[in-house]
C-alpha cells in the first residue's frame, strides 16, 4: 500500500496487524481499498479473484463488529466512509455471483451508514468529506432517503465551512488543497451521476483550480506550504491548471502576478512565460500568513519561498510522514521554516501573522506583516519585489523591551549550495546563482546541511524521504534591529546588492543581477527608484503641492490616462511641442521639456503611464555635446529627434547617425548608409533602422516583447544576426507604443486611439524599398512582432510575412499583457471596452477588412499549443475559408512546451527557405 513497503497477506489474515507501526498503514489496512483491484478483476469474469475479494470481507465483517472490532482504528472517521464505498461498489457484483451472500453484505452497509449517520462519530475537515460522500452512496445502494438527503445537506455545510469565497480550502497545505478539490469533485460527481442537483456551495469549491494554478511553480510542482511534499496539479484538468502543468504549452495561464488569498496565501511571479522567456525561468515566490493552527498547516506564517532561473532557491521543509518522529518533528516546526525566531522562546501555538499594508504599483510590491508568535516581542516582516529588477527585498524587524538574539533562516532547496562571506551568502546550483545579501549592521551568518544531531538541514521529499538541503542563518541581538536581506537570481553571474549613501530619508541600495542594474529607496512609508520621471529635474515645495493635487482621479472616475479628454490634451500638447521644438534653441527646448512635464503632472500623468511624457521630454532634452546625459533623460529610452541634423550624432548603442524625416520619409536618392530613421506618428516618433545593402529582398523586422529592466528603447530585435545572412537590404522597425508606459513590455505596433501606426509603417516600408530598388519585401515577426508583420501585409499585397509563433488575435491572447497594453495605448481598461475598429485587434479582420491576403509562411512550434490552438489555426483557417489556402504555408520546429523564440541557427534557416522561394 503506496507508499508503504510490500507486506506480504498471511494465510490466516490478522485485523490487529501492524507492521511498520505506521497509522497511515493501518488506516489503508482498514479501508480495504486495497481489494479493489480484485473486485475490478471479478467484475471481468475473473472467479478466482472474486472468491478472494470475498473471503476477505467475510473475515473483515466477522472479526470487526462495531461493539468489538480487532484494532481502534477501525471504526475510525474517514477510515469508515472509505471502506463503505468499497462494500457499495461490490454490492451488484455480490448480487450476480453470490447472492447468498447479500444479506451480510446488507446489513455491514446499513452498520456504516447508522455509524455514520451518528454525529457523534463525525470527524473533520476531508476526514468529515469522505463521510458525507460515503454516506450518500450507502444511500443510493439501500435505497434510503434518510441518508441520501442527509448527506447532501451534510456535505453542502461542510462545502460552505472549507471553502470561502476566493475558493481556497481550509486545510492549510497545497497538496491538500489539490486533493480535496479531486476528492469533492469525486463526490459532487456522484451527486450528477444520480440526478441531484450539486450543493450551492459547491461554486466555492469551482473556484479552486485557480488558487492551485497560483501555488504551483515555475517547475510545475507545488510550493511546499505546509503538509505538502511535491505534487503537481495535472490531475485537475482544468485550463489554468493545465497551463502550470504544461510549462505554459497548453490551457491559460491565470490573468493576475500578484495573487493574495484571504486564507493566508501570497502568490507572485515575473511573468507567465507568455513572452519568450522561458516559462521555467520565470521568477515566484510565496509568502504564508495567517492562523498557525490550520489542520495541515504548518507555524510557517510569514515564511518565505523564492523560485527563479529554474532553480527552487528558498523552500519550506514539507512533511515528512503523519505521526511521531523527530523528522515529523522538525518539519512541523516553526524553526524549520524560513522565519525569525528568538532564542529561549517558543512560539505561541495559536499565533497568527497578518498581512496589515499592501502597496502595488508598476515598480514594486510592498507587503508589511505582523507576527504575535513571541508575546512581547514585536516582529514585521517586510517584503518588497521589484519588478523590474526581479529581486527581493525582506526587512525583518524585532522590538523587545528586554535584549534578545534572534534567528533568520533561509531553507535552501536540496540542490542549492551556499557559500558565507562577509555580507553574503552566494548561492548556486549547477551554473544557476544567486545571493543573499545583507545591509545594515553586521550580521553573524552560519549554514548546517544534513545534520542528524542535532537534526537540522533537511527537506522532506517524500513519505518518510528526506533530502539534506542546506540552511542559513543570520544571527542579530538588541532590543530594536533589523535583518535586511536581498533575494535574488543572476543572468549569468552572481548578483550583487550594495548599500548607496543618499540624503534621502530610509536607506539606498544597488541591486545588479545580470539583467539590470537599479537603485531602490526604501523609507519607513514607501518605496522609490530614483531614476523614475520624478528625477528629471529637482521640485520644490510649490511643485510637490500641485503634483499631489494633480494625482486626484479623473472626472470619470477613471485613472488620468483613461479619461479621454487627459489623453486629448495630452496628445496635442506632446505634438505641438515637438511641432515648437523643430525651430528652436537647444535652451527653447529644455524650457518647453518643462513646461510640458507641469502639464502632465497637472493632469496626473506623471506616473508610468505617462502616455508618453517621459519619451518626448527625452526627445526635447536630446543631447549634450553630442552624447546622452543619463542623469537628464529617460533611461530607457533614448532620444530620437536629430532637431539640428548633426551627421555624427549617434545616440543609441547602434552605431549609425540619426536622421529625423519630420511627418513621413523622404528619400532624395538611394540611400548608401545605415542609418536611423525616425519619424513623427503625432504624437509618437516611430524609429527605423536602416542598413541599404545591395540586394533584390528588403527583409522588414519587428520585435516581440521586451524586458524593459534589461533594454534601453529603440530595440531593433535581430538586427545584428540578419545583417550576417547577407540577404540583402534591411530595414528594423521599433514600436512606439511602448513609449506610452515605462513598464509595457509589448505593445503589438498598436499606436493610438487616433494614430493606427500599421499604415505609416507599411508606407514607410513602401517608401525605402522604393529608394532601394528592390523586388521583393519580406515582413518577419515572432509573437508580437509576428502580430505586426501580418497586420502590415495586409498593405503590402505582394510582400511574403514570415510569422513565428506569432498572436494573430489579440482577445484570444493573454487579457493581462493585452489590458496592459490597451489601456496607454487607446484608453480602455479592458478589451471589452475598446472602441477602435475591430481590425486592429486581430490580423484576419484586418485581411478582410483590405481584402488582402498576403503570402504568409507560418512558423509553428507544436510544443506551445495555446498559440497552435487560439492564434496559428483561426488564421489558417482564414485563409482557407477565402480560398487561398495556397497562399499559407506552415513549418513545424518543436521548440518544446511553452512559446518560446527561435535560436539564431533556426531562424537563419527558415529565412534562407524562404528567400530561395521568391
Amino acid at each position: 500500500m503506496r507508499p508503504h513497503p510490500e507486506w506480504t497477506l498471511p494465510p490466516e489474515i490478522d485485523w490487529a496487524a501492524d507492521p511498520f507501526q505506521d497509522v497511515n498503514w493501518r488506516s489503508q489496512y482498514h479501508m480495504l481499498r486495497w481489494l479493489d483491484p480484485l473486485r475490478r478483476a471479478a467484475a471481468k469474469g475473473d472467479d478466482e479473484a472474486f472468491s478472494m475479494w470475498l473471503r476477505y470481507v467475510r473475515d473483515w465483517v466477522r472479526s470487526n463488529p462495531r461493539d468489538d472490532p480487532a484494532h481502534e482504528w477501525v471504526w475510525s472517521d474517514m477510515v469508515d466512509g472509505i471502506r463503505a464505498i468499497q462494500l457499495c461498489l461490490a454490492a451488484p457484483l455480490v448480487r450476480d455471483k453470490s447472492p447468498e451472500d447479500l444479506g451480510w453484505l446488507e446489513q455491514t452497509i446499513v452498520d456504516h451508514a447508522e455509524f455514520m449517520a451518528d454525529p457523534a462519530n463525525l470527524g473533520h475537515s476531508n476526514h468529515a468529506m469522505h463521510q458525507h460522500e460515503a454516506l450518500f452512496v450507502c444511500g443510493r445502494t439501500l435505497g434510503d432517503e434518510r441518508y441520501t438527503d442527509l448527506a447532501v445537506s451534510r456535505f453542502d455545510q461542510l462545502l460552505a465551512e472549507q471553502y470561502d469565497e476566493q475558493g481556497v480550502n481550509a486545510e492549510g497545505a497545497i497538496a491538500y488543497h489539490y486533493n480535496n478539490y479531486l476528492w469533492y469533485e469525486r463526490a459532487l460527481k456522484r451527486f450528477d451521476a444520480e440526478g441531484f442537483d450539486r450543493p450551492a456551495a459547491a461554486e466555492r469549491h469551482a473556484r479552486a483550480p485557480e488558487e492551485i494554478a497560483h501555488a504551483t511553480r515555475p517547475d510545475g510542482t507545488f510550493v511546499g506550504i505546509g503538509d505538502t511534499d511535491g505534487g503537481g496539479p495535472k490531475a485537475i484538468g482544468s485550463p489554468l491548471t493545465d497551463y502550470v502543468s504544461s510549462a505554459g504549452s497548453d490551457g491559460e495561464p491565470p490573468s493576475d502576478l500578484l495573487k493574495i488569498y484571504d486564507q493566508g496565501y501570497l502568490f507572485a511571479r515575473s511573468g507567465w512565460g507568455e513572452t519568450e522567456r522561458n516559462y521555467d525561468e520565470e521568477t515566484f515566490f510565496s509568502v504564508s500568513f495567517g492562523r498557525s493552527d490550520r489542520v495541515h498547516g504548518h507555524p510557517d506564517g510569514g515564511s518565505l519561498t523564492f523560485s527563479a532561473d529554474t532553480v527552487n532557491w528558498i523552500v519550506d521543509p514539507g512533511k515528512f510522514q503523519y505521526g511521531r518522529s523527530i523528522e515529523r518533528r522538525h518539519m512541523l516546526s516553526r524553526f524549520s521554516h524560513s522565519l525569525v525566531s528568538i532564542d529561549g522562546r517558543q512560539p505561541e501555538k495559536r499565533a497568527t501573522v497578518a498581512l496589515v499594508r499592501e502597496s502595488v504599483s508598476q515598480r514594486a510590491y510592498d507587503l508589511l506583516f505582523t507576527d504575535d508568535s513571541f508575546p512581547g516581542i514585536e516582529l514585521t516582516r517586510r517584503v518588497i519585489y521589484s519588478l523590474n529588477g526581479d529581486y527581493l527585498v525582506v526587512i525583518d524587524h524585532v522590538r523587545t523591551p528586554k535584549e534578545v538574539t534572534a534567528r533568520q533562516r533561509w531553507q535552501l532547496g536540496p540542490a542549492v549550495d551556499a557559500a558565507i562571506s562577509p555580507h553574503r551568502v552566494e548561492l548556486t546550483s549547477g551554473e544557476h546563482r544567486a545571493v543573499l545579501s545583507y545591509a545594515g549592521t553586521a550580521t553573524a551568518l552560519d549554514q548546517v546541511t544534513g545534520s542528524e544531531e542535532p537534526f537540522d538541514g533537511w527537506v522532506a521529499t517524500g513519505w518518510k524521504k528526506k533530502a539534506p538541503a542546506t540552511a542559513v542563518t543570520a544571527t542579530k541581538s538588541g532590543t530594536s534591529f533589523r535583518f535586511i536581506t536581498v533575494i535574488a537570481a543572476g543572468a549569468g553571474r552572481a548578483p550583487s546588492a550594495t548599500t548607496v549613501p543618499t540624503e534621502q530619508p530610509g536607506f539606498c541600495l544597488e541591486v545588479s543581477n545580470g539583467r539590470t542594474t537599479e537603485h531602490i529607496v526604501i523609507r519607513e512609508e514607501d518605496v522609490s527608484f530614483p531614476a523614475d520621471l520624478d528625477s528629471l529635474e529637482q521640485k520644490d515645495d510649490d511643485d510637490r503641492l500641485a503634483e499631489a493635487e494633480s494625482r486626484q482621479p479623473a472626472a470619470s472616475g477613471r485613472p488620468p490616462h483613461l479619461d479621454p479628454s487627459r489623453r486629448r490634451e495630452m496628445f496635442d500638447l506632446l505634438t505641438a511641442a515637438r511641432d515648437a521644438a523643430r525651430d528652436s534653441t537647444a535652451h527653447a527646448r529644455r524650457i518647453t521639456a518643462r513646461d510640458l512635464l507641469a502639464e502632465a503632472r497637472a493632469r496626473g500623468l506623471d506616473g508610468d503611464v505617462d502616455l508618453g511624457v517621459t519619451a518626448a521630454v527625452t526627445d526635447l532634452r536630446q543631447a549634450v555635446r553630442g552624447r546622452v546625459d543619463p542623469k537628464k533623460v529617460q533611461p530607457h529610452r533614448t532620444a530620437l529627434v536629430n532637431w539640428d541634423g548633426d551627421p555624427s550624432w549617434k545616440p543609441t548603442f547602434y552605431p549609425m547617425p540619426l536622421v529625423h524625416h519630420g511627418s513621413g520619409l523622404v528619400f532624395d536618392e538611394r540611400p548608401q548608409e545605415s542609418q536611423i530613421l525616425t519619424v513623427n506618428c503625432r504624437p509618437l516618433v516611430l524609429p527605423l533602422a536602416l542598413s541599404p545593402e545591395p540586394g533584390e529582398v528588403l527583409t522588414v523586422l519587428f520585435h516581440g516583447a521586451l524586458d524593459r529592466a534589461k533594454l534601453r528603447l529603440p530595440i531593433f530585435q535581430r538586427w545584428r544576426y540578419q545583417l550576417e545572412l547577407r540577404a540583402g537590404p534591411t530595414l528594423a522597425v521599433a514600436d512606439p507604443t511602448l513609449d506610452l508606459s515605462g513598464s509595457m513590455r509589448l505593445g503589438w505596433y498598436l499606436g493610438t486611439e487616433a494614430m493606427d501606426l500599421v499604415p505609416r509603417i507599411a508606407g514607410a516600408i513602401q517608401r525605402t524599398a522604393r529608394a532601394l530598388g528592390v523586388k521583393h519585401i519580406v515582413l518577419v515577426g515572432s509573437s508580437g512582432g509576428g502580430f505586426a508583420a501580418l497586420q502590415v501585409g495586409a498593405f503590402l499585397p505582394r510582400s511574403v510575412v514570415v510569422a513565428m509563433s506569432p498572436q494573430t488575435n489579440l482577445r484570444a491572447y493573454s487579457p493581462r499583457l493585452v489590458n496592459a497594453a490597451i489601456g496607454p495605448a487607446f484608453g480602455s481598461p479592458t478589451l471589452s471596452e475598446v472602441s477602435v475598429e475591430p481590425f486592429r485587434l486581430s490580423a484576419a479582420e484586418r485581411f478582410a477588412s483590405r481584402a488582402v491576403y498576403p503570402r504568409v509562411e507560418l512558423v509553428s512550434n507544436p510544443g506551445d499549443k495555446v498559440h497552435v490552438k487560439h492564434h496559428e489555426a483561426p488564421l489558417r483557417n482564414a485563409y482557407s475559408a477565402a480560398r487561398l489556402s495556397r497562399r499559407f504555408g506552415t513549418t513545424e520546429i518543436d521548440l518544446g512546451p511553452g512559446h518560446r523564440s527561435l535560436e539564431n541557427d533556426a531562424y537563419g534557416a527558415v529565412m534562407r527557405t524562404v528567400y530561395d522561394s521568391l
